[in-house]
């Protein structure tokens, strides 16, 4: 086989992922290390929920193993359904909400065209667009705003798929209620829009604008939801859409047969049963992010983010040499010069213990090296 039979492969972005943490601990003086990268939640899952997990992973042995999950996942796309206010035929389940990015692409770019994301938006739309042998457009963004505006005026003949990120990572940026109405009300029907909503459950639900809102009124509308986030259970690898059920039926035709796991599928119909937690959690994600960006003032650095379980933190010289200076301290963040911001990390949310351990490694940095934001 020829190299250059892959040569379209070439020009995929390429996932830059971060250090896996035993390989970190393994480095020298590296014992500790508090990881900041990830955007899970550092309080869960739950006790309950890694019960389930567990013990449908041990019985009744050895079917657990040697048999498929069920192919339609029912029991946790009705616990979803229950809790959403919809009907199960609306939810469809994925291998986390990034195979459900996937699986839209691929459907909607069968024939080709493009699809359409705001700049500095999750850079699986990109990668989930081009793979499918369409092509990427991003309309103009800022680390701080995006406009339905800008994604509307972007949209070409050809696009056939829009991205949002709502909130998005890495920015944490999100559209009001109105600008997300527009968006929905005004574009084009044969478009699916699709609303990434893996950092919803981090606002305050009375607030929030929900995409799931205008589900009756737009048909191409698909709203994704993940349990890595808020729940805990990236490690599982568990996640969710909801649209009509017309549209769901046919994106159940993209989806690989048993794409869940049997442990999976429990802990997440434990997790999503638990408001109690999601709310322990938003409370204490809020007492971090006042207190990050408290800190963060004495020392001069600018912090931007609207929404998440993390904050942006730029500073004037580059973030790869911050991300480094950190790391050798045993503080592992996400450097941003990937998604076009070159001054920027992204800094998530952790324990009180996590927190006080990143600014007393990124403090003298900033204080001493004069590399504080004014």
């Amino acid at each position: 086989m020829q190299p250059h039979v892959f040569e379209h492969l070439r020009r995929l972005p390429r996932h830059r992922p971060g250090q896996p943490l035993l390989e970190l601990r393994r480095m020298p003086g590296q014992e500790a290390v508090v990881n900041l990268a990830d955007n899970g939640n550092c309080w869960g899952p739950t006790e309950a929920v890694r019960a389930r997990a567990l013990e449908a992973l041990a019985g009744p042995a050895p079917d657990a193993f040697r048999l498929y999950p069920p192919a339609d996942g029912l029991a946790l796309r009705t616990a979803i359904a229950l809790r959403r206010g919809r009907d199960p035929g609306q939810i469809l389940l994925g291998h986390g909400s990034t195979e459900l990015i996937e699986i839209a692409a691929r459907a909607m770019l069968l024939d080709g065209g493009s699809g359409l994301a705001a700049r500095h938006s999750f850079a699986v739309y990109g990668r989930a667009t081009q793979a499918a042998g369409g092509r990427f457009i991003e309309c103009h963004a800022t680390a701080t705003e995006v406009e339905a505006a800008h994604l509307l005026g972007a949209v070409q003949p050809d696009t056939r798929i829009v991205f949002l990120g709502h909130p998005n990572n890495p920015t944490g940026t999100q559209l009001d209620r109105d600008a997300l109405a527009l968006l929905a009300r005004s574009l084009r029907e044969d478009i699916l829009l699709v609303v990434d909503q893996a950092y919803a459950e981090y606002q305050d639900p009375d607030v929030y604008p929900d995409a799931a809102a205008h589900l009756q009124e737009r048909s191409n509308l698909l709203v994704l939801h993940t349990f890595s986030k808020i729940h805990g259970l990236a490690g599982l690898r568990i996640g969710y859409g909801i649209t009509n059920p017309e549209l769901a039926g046919l994106l159940e035709r993209m989806r690989s047969p048993h794409n869940t796991s049997r442990p999976a599928e429990a802990a997440a119909a434990e997790a999503i049963q638990d408001e109690a937690f999601e709310a322990l959690s938003r409370d204490r994600n809020l007492a971090a992010r006042i207190a990050f960006r408290a800190e963060a003032e004495q020392h001069r650095c600018r912090v931007t983010g609207q929404a998440g379980n993390f904050l942006l933190m730029e500073t004037v010289f580059p973030a790869p040499e911050l991300y480094r200076d950190l790391l050798r301290q045993g503080v592992l963040v996400r450097p941003l010069d990937d998604y076009g911001l070159p001054n920027h990390v992204r800094v998530a949310m952790g324990t009180p213990q996590d927190m006080a351990a990143f600014w007393k490694a990124a403090g003298p940095l900033l204080d001493n090296l004069g590399c504080g934001c004014s």
